[in-house]
């Protein structure tokens, strides 16, 4: 174990702890909502559309809808939105994933509710950021991943893989630890963004910047709103893609 693998093994009941007080923190944030009667059935009867695209969602739900009030603000509804625009045919949602999972807890258990989906968006990180995952251990545990994933069931699955969020800027994320977050999100986007270009079946999609999309509006306040949406807007154009060259 060298010097940095010693470190973290030093470290990871603090990790456990910080890790816990960063989901205790989202789960007493802003969401939208629970679903009505009448959305519980749209959604049964969209499920039912033969035409309808099915995409998998193998990431956190809490991430893909912090910090907005409504439910069309949240990502998945702005990238159903932007697809549905495009291909002219409802898109179906498969979610798979539970509270901040870590990669290698998707991998032991996370794509089994995964079959029969036209295509697979992986949208993992948070935790394995804050519990400082080795580069590593983040490339062995998502290559596993991305071989279930791209095979749910009887026929391969193309896969998009979502890049990290700039954790180290958001309210939630203590000042001291800022710096240290900032540095392992790069390099676990580095990490996947090579195992992608190494396995050449999937594609990454890295977060958008979210100072050109003007997302923080004073100080260390987000628009939650424009954050969903240019989260989104990065997604929808590659999965768009990937839905038509499987048509």
């Amino acid at each position: 174990m060298g010097a940095t693998g010693l470190a973290r093994w030093v470290l990871r009941p603090v990790l456990r702890l910080r890790l816990a007080w960063f989901r205790h923190l989202v789960r007493g944030g802003t969401f939208p909502p629970a679903p009505t009667a009448a959305d519980l059935q749209a959604a049964v009867e969209a499920r039912a559309d033969p035409s309808a695209d099915r995409v998998g969602w193998l990431g956190s739900p809490a991430g893909a809808r912090f910090g907005v009030l409504h439910d069309d603000l949240t990502t998945l509804a702005r990238v159903a939105s932007l697809v549905e625009a495009r291909r002219g045919r409802p898109l179906v949602w498969s979610e798979a994933g539970t509270a901040l999972l870590t990669v290698r807890d998707a991998a032991e258990n996370g794509t089994a509710a995964l079959a029969d989906v036209d295509v697979t968006v992986v949208a993992l990180g948070f935790s394995d950021v804050m519990l400082m995952t080795s580069a590593e251990a983040w490339t062995r545990d998502l290559d596993r991943l991305l071989d279930c994933a791209r095979r749910p069931g009887r026929v391969l699955t193309p896969v998009i893989v979502g890049g990290n969020p700039p954790m180290d800027r958001f309210t939630e994320t203590a000042w001291t630890g800022r710096e240290l977050i900032r540095r392992q999100v790069a390099r676990l986007d580095a990490a996947t963004a090579e195992l992608v270009r190494r396995r050449g079946d999937c594609v990454f999609v890295r977060f958008p910047d979210l100072d050109a999309g003007a997302a923080q509006v004073r100080g260390r306040l987000w628009s939650w709103s424009r954050v969903h949406q240019l989260w989104a807007a990065a997604l929808a154009p590659e999965l768009t893609r990937l839905l038509d060259e499987g048509a």
